[in-house]
């Protein structure tokens, strides 16, 4: 299963995204967390630590993995939940580390890590920004991140079975059904 959340800035996606992730898991399933944030400075450093140890005690595998997915592949299967947070780190990473900002080449990669990594974990739930409310701006640059991320988001969500968009804490769902009975809040 693969579940694919968005949503703006503090709209409660990593904690709704966590929540996810626990549900799919049964008692003998593994919860498994890939962080992609870089530890660039103090506030990051901050930011993660905060993170890490509202994780501490549900018992959480953190893996610190900014770009290429298929270096930790083998260590997931048919027992574990990963919660990848979040793709819009895991793309500005991949364009960033060799400044070479080819989209038709790192889209499709990183789709197809995607799938793979879904296909052999029991659930995948995918956290990522909604950053195009405002539109694509023309600058060069900003244009490509964004237009990458979009690319990114419409092929994810259409491999998805579940894509639900976050909105002031509550969530939306856009593709498929959640099981029943199941209580947010």
């Amino acid at each position: 299963m693969i579940v694919f959340i968005s949503g703006g800035v503090r709209s409660g996606k990593s904690s709704f995204a966590e929540r996810c992730a626990k549900m799919i898991a049964e008692p003998t399933d593994s919860l498994h967390y890939i962080a992609t944030a870089l530890r660039t400075d103090e506030e990051m450093e901050a930011r993660i630590a905060h993170h890490q140890a509202q994780r501490k005690h549900d018992g959480w595998q953190t893996w610190e993995q900014p770009y290429d997915l298929y270096c930790i592949m083998p260590m997931f299967g048919g027992c574990d939940v990963v919660l990848l947070d979040c793709l819009t780190n895991l793309w500005a990473n991949e364009l960033f580390r060799d400044y070479i900002w080819d989209v038709k080449e790192k889209v499709p990669r990183i789709v197809q890590q995607i799938k793979q990594l879904g296909n052999k974990a029991k659930g995948l739930v995918i956290v990522s920004n909604e950053i195009f409310y405002d539109g694509i701006p023309n600058e060069r640059g900003t244009y490509t991140y964004m237009h990458g991320l979009g690319l990114l988001h419409q092929q994810i969500v259409a491999c998805s079975d579940v894509a639900i968009l976050m909105r002031y804490g509550l969530p939306i769902v856009k593709k498929g059904r959640w099981p029943c009975g199941t209580e947010w809040s």
